[in-house]
């Protein structure tokens, strides 16, 4: 839910990738990806050797959520509308191409699936990266971890405007009650430097600075490390409702555009002190979390996500829990050479700067490590969606489909 940060839940997170650090630059169209022919997908050097482990627990998860769909929700490819059960039997039947020796997975998989190739209005994909942070923390509140990570406070109120008039859409609205009249919520300068949720909302736990509460924010999910080395895991509950601004916007000036990326935010942030207080501000967008036990972080389908094997695109456009093969390139501060990735995954996430097709945001794991890919990851590439054909679907399941136009 990287994502702004992230308005739709869970994001599993928000994010910290450039577009949500300057802010969006580019329009993306809102038409059906494009049908890719046999011999296209022939061209393509597909992924040869996946990681199987890492692939068929992604897949499985995906598998999770549709078993909690109700039966006639519908997931769509072009003109063809695919019920939770049709969604469950192409990932399986997937999980069993992978077995086959390698020409004939590759056969299978051009023969077997419909492709749908993402592109955004440059005829390509655009990837970002974004990760799950690692925080030291505490449960109590300490000279050394004085500044709270918020719980959902009491008093935000929530309205969805189609309980009013279906004209309005999908609009979200939050806010709060004071003396009988809805008005906007505290932004994060209230919040941040005024106290103002002192009463009215619990801090799950402290964390040692502004900064690194504001990133992980950004990302919409992370991990507290407490001191006594138990890892206490947060993710996305809720926000202010106030719009998301990008502070990278106010220090191009300072920081040039080629060169923006989170680690030099969080340079300039950590080399000036005076203006912590002042770049945070200029972004009133807050997000309130909650606490997850087990695995994680949760993507907007809330399930797991998985490094590589997960990823956020848009959830308007894009079939939630979804297969899709990627390629695009690691970013030259990893790998001078620009190696090539391929991979296949899957749709687990969303992001509020994860606009239109042909846009992609790649989950790289938690702590440094993913950071640092995660970070200055900017890419072009391609992405395409694959789901069986119905026909392979009813001859090996014997399911019937139907046709569903949109």
């Amino acid at each position: 839910m990287l994502r702004i940060i992230r308005s739709f839940p869970p994001l599993g997170w928000v994010l910290i990738i450039i577009v949500l650090l300057i802010g969006c630059t580019s329009s993306t169209t809102t038409e059906n990806p494009r049908p890719v022919s046999i011999a296209e997908i022939n061209a393509l050097k597909l992924e040869s050797s996946p990681d199987l482990e890492a692939l068929q627990r992604a897949l499985g998860h995906s598998i999770e959520y549709y078993e909690r769909l109700p039966t006639d929700q519908r997931f769509q490819y072009g003109s063809f509308g695919y019920s939770p059960e049709e969604m469950i039997a192409s990932h399986q039947h997937f999980l069993r191409i992978l077995d086959l020796p390698e020409v004939e997975r590759l056969e299978k998989l051009q023969q077997n699936f419909l492709w749908f190739e993402s592109l955004n209005e440059k005829n390509q994909a655009f990837f970002t990266g974004y990760y799950e942070p690692l925080l030291k923390g505490s449960l109590n509140e300490s000279e050394k971890f004085p500044v709270p990570l918020y719980g959902v406070p009491s008093d935000l109120v929530t309205v969805n405007l189609r309980n009013f008039n279906e004209k309005y859409g999908n609009g979200i609205l939050r806010g709060k009650i004071v003396d009988q009249k809805f008005v906007k919520y505290d932004d994060r300068d209230e919040i941040s430097y005024q106290n103002s949720l002192q009463g009215r909302a619990t801090p799950l736990a402290w964390v040692n600075n502004d900064i690194e509460l504001f990133f992980l924010q950004i990302q919409g999910s992370g991990v507290i490390e407490l001191p006594n080395e138990v890892l206490y895991r947060v993710n996305y509950a809720d926000q202010n409702g106030h719009p998301y601004r990008a502070i990278g916007k106010i220090l191009l000036g300072e920081i040039p555009r080629e060169k923006m990326s989170l680690k030099a935010l969080k340079e300039y942030l950590y080399d000036h002190p005076e203006r912590v207080q002042e770049i945070l501000n200029y972004n009133p967008s807050y997000t309130f979390f909650r606490h997850i036990p087990g695995d994680g972080p949760l993507g907007n389908i809330e399930v797991p996500l998985t490094p590589e094997r997960s990823i956020a695109m848009d959830h308007r456009l894009v079939p939630k829990g979804g297969l899709v093969f990627y390629e695009t390139n690691l970013p030259s501060e990893i790998s001078p050479s620009e190696e090539i990735l391929q991979r296949f995954a899957v749709v687990q996430d969303t992001g509020g700067a994860i606009r239109g097709h042909g846009r992609a945001d790649i989950f790289w794991g938690r702590g440094t490590p993913a950071e640092k890919i995660a970070g200055p990851m900017k890419e072009n590439g391609r992405i395409f969606l694959l789901v069986a054909r119905k026909e392979v679907l009813n001859a090996e399941s014997g399911i019937s489909t139907t046709v569903a136009k949109k």
